[in-house]
């Protein structure tokens, strides 16, 4: 931990008594790959180690907003899905309590842009290369890709991970990688067309060696949100396995 994050520490401690920290799961789709943004932490000179995007609740602040703004430090904008997981136990560096840590899972686009000015501290990396995290956030790492994988299943979120604009290999991509499985894309396709989920955008790629894929936007009713989109994909039926 860094000097100026244990100052904070200290003083959320005589403040409230328990430390109550936000960590954040930041995850991004690029390449066909799930990937998650990790912080440079500097423990001691020349031994360099990685972690979640996270903060400590300072005085006047709520979970949500100490969330909302550790999302805009590192990305930028307010483009992003947060949600909140559950809160996490974890020994205490400087008493025999219990510190705290709230952990939230958020969703941000392809090609979102990190702070320029933190370029140097921070990196997208894939799900299955992340080694080296502190058991805290290990926990916290793999208890919001369970979420994830059961959220993507019931709702829209998992579109947030998508452009606005996005072929189907795209989405069939995306649901294989975040759940582990070969999918039979012909099923697939005919199930997002029976949940009537995208409109056909009438573009398709351009200055590709394939033949060009169409592309389609998400279907939302006015002000209706991801979240709030039902699915039902049964991915345990054997109509969605690859064969």
């Amino acid at each position: 931990m860094e000097k100026g994050d244990e100052k904070v520490r200290k003083t959320a401690k005589q403040s409230s008594g328990n430390i109550i920290e936000i960590d954040c799961v930041i995850f991004n789709f690029e390449d066909e790959n799930l990937k998650v943004l990790l912080v440079k932490q500097k423990e001691n000179p020349g031994n360099v180690s990685w972690r979640l995007a996270s903060d400590y609740i300072k005085k006047n602040e709520t979970m949500s907003s100490t969330a909302q703004n550790i999302l805009e430090k590192y990305i930028g904008g307010n483009q992003f899905f947060l949600k909140q997981l559950k809160a996490f136990g974890y020994s205490s560096q400087s008493s025999l309590q219990e510190d705290i840590s709230i952990g939230y899972y958020a969703l941000v686009k392809r090609g979102n842009m990190l702070n320029e000015t933190l370029s140097d501290d921070v990196k997208w990396i894939g799900i299955h290369e992340i080694t080296g995290l502190n058991d805290r956030h290990k926990t916290i790492l793999d208890y919001s890709v369970k979420e994830l994988r059961k959220n993507i299943c019931s709702s829209a979120i998992g579109f947030n991970l998508l452009p606005e604009k996005f072929t189907l290999l795209q989405v069939i991509h995306l649901y294989e990688e975040i759940l582990n499985i070969e999918i039979n894309k012909s099923n697939f396709r005919r199930k997002l067309f029976q949940m009537d989920l995208v409109n056909d955008s009438n573009e398709k790629e351009e200055d590709v060696s394939h033949r060009a894929a169409r592309f389609y936007s998400l279907n939302l009713k006015k002000d209706e949100m991801l979240a709030h989109k039902t699915l039902d994909f049964n991915f345990y039926g054997k109509s969605f396995f690859a064969e």
